[in-house]
Formats: C-alpha cells, structure tokens, sequence
C-alpha cells in the first residue's frame, strides 16, 4: 500500500479529499448459540481524531485481542461479556464501539524520474507553450508536418499521434499494438526517437494505456483527489471513434501541456506517494 510522506488525516472524511474513504462492517461479534468455532478477524484503519493517549479493551466470551500496526494492545479480556443476550466480542476504543475504515489510496504507475522524463518527451516541441497545433508541427517539422498541412483529416489535429511522440521519444516502442501504424517510409525516424510506428486514433491510445496500466484512477477532473504540486497525468476524453482527446501534463500549469482538464485520469506520479518498483511502459 503507498503511504503519504506528508502528514494528513487519512479518516477525516469531511474535510479530506485525497483518498477515498468509507466505513466498514462493524468489528463485533453478537452472541448466539453456534457450533461455528473457527476464528473471526477483522483489518481497517482507526480513525484517531486528536493527539493524546487512547484506551483500547474487548468485552468477550471466550477469548479475542486486538492488534494495532503488528503489535498487541490488548490480549486478556478485560471484562467477560455478560449473559444473557451479550456480545461475544465487542471491541472499544475508550467508551465507544470500534471503529474500521477502509482506505482507497492512489499508488503511483511510475517511478519519479520516469515520469518526468515522459512528460519531457511529451513536451518536447512545447505544446503549452505554442499558440495553435500548426506551430507545433511546423516546429516538428518534416513528413508529420506535410502530413498535417496537406489535409489529410488523420494528422490534421492527432492528440494520440502527439502522445506517441512522446511515449516513442522516452524510449517506448508501439510496434505490435493493436491500433499502431508503421507511418515512416517517408521519413526519417528522429521525431520518434528512433521508432517507427504510432497510433493515431484517440480510442486505440486509451485502450493501449489502459493494457499498461489499467483502469483509470478517476472519473472527471471534479473527482480528481485533490491535484497536488508534482503530480504528473495521463487523461482522456472519451469521444466517438478516433474523435476525443488525451494527452499529459503536470498539476502546476493545470496539465495544460495536453489542453486538460479532461475527464479520466490515470495518476502517473504524485508527489506525496511511494515510488513503485516498475515504471508502467517500461
């Protein structure tokens, strides 16, 4: 699981829009007559709301405890359940039920360096710097530029063919995926970093990123968990066939290298999370 490396309240659900938080089954154990004799076990996050020292116990018949980050706070039962119609574990935090949370944290698809260096690649001819599409393909120049001033509706204003630059550049070849053409006869390879094939439509793009890293992260930018400085994105904009959008970008300039915000977010790097042991792409 990736942990922040600033402090928050991770189980500050009102105020807290970084994770996805929600309550989960109550820790507990009603009484009853059952033959069932196996174990129960219950694992979430506390929600501990102030600094200061907590009391944890069990009420419980027969025998339970409760372990907190590996260690055992509370091993004999403090008080035996009465009977009848008592619990058979009940535990507390102070003089209230125990509370569970479960925590849908973000984890990082690439290592801090990688995507940066995607994101470089991506932006190598300044997509947010230039002022029209034809700037920057007249910047790239050479067949992909012919491609586009000669009309033809495919390279006209390809947001996919943009982001295959950048994946060719950081050293991804697309060769073999489904979507990909081998566009090159023309012309030499330098824009693409050596590489020969890109994908034009928006859709074949999203479903290769998709097979790289899986479902996105989120919905629409309003369901973005709180951007942060240093988060580095892929999003989407679902369209018909090739039409749509989907591009990069970084959270200081409001990702407008790829003309964000969108509506679905794969979350390359955030600031604040682990780095993974793999880089996705790579």
């Amino acid at each position: 699981m990736a942990i922040s490396t600033i402090p928050f309240h991770p189980l500050d659900v009102e105020n807290n829009r970084r994770y996805k938080v929600k309550k989960k089954d109550a820790p507990k154990r009603p009484w009853a007559y059952s033959d069932d004799l196996s174990p129960h076990h219950w694992e979430g996050y506390i929600r501990i709301p102030n600094d200061g020292d907590y009391t944890f116990s069990i009420s419980v018949d027969d025998n339970g405890y409760i372990e907190i980050g590996g260690e055992r706070v509370v091993e004999v039962p403090e008080e035996i359940a009465p009977y009848p119609n008592a619990e058979q574990f009940v535990p507390k935090m102070g003089d209230a039920e125990l509370e569970l949370w479960e925590i849908d944290v973000p984890k990082n698809h690439m290592k801090a360096e990688d995507a940066a260096a995607l994101l470089a690649a991506y932006n190598v001819y300044g997509y947010a710097s230039r002022k029209s599409t034809d700037e920057v393909y007249a910047a790239i120049g050479g067949w992909l530029n012919k491609k586009h001033t000669g009309g033809d509706p495919l390279y006209h204003h390809s947001c996919a063919l943009r982001m295959s630059i950048g994946l060719s550049r950081f050293g991804v070849s697309l060769n073999g995926v489904p979507g990909a053409n081998n566009i090159l006869e023309e012309g030499d390879k330098t824009v693409l970093g050596g590489k020969e094939h890109v994908i034009i439509s928006t859709d074949s793009m999203a479903a290769y990123i998709s097979s790289k890293i899986g479902v996105h992260d989120y919905g629409s930018f309003d369901d973005y968990s709180t951007p942060q400085p240093g988060d580095i994105a892929l999003f989407h904009v679902p369209g018909e066939g090739s039409v749509g959008h989907i591009g990069m970008g970084a959270q200081e300039n409001n990702f407008t290298e790829g003309n964000g915000p969108a509506q679905r977010y794969w979350l390359l790097y955030r600031a604040t999370l682990e780095d993974p042991e793999k880089s996705a792409f790579k």
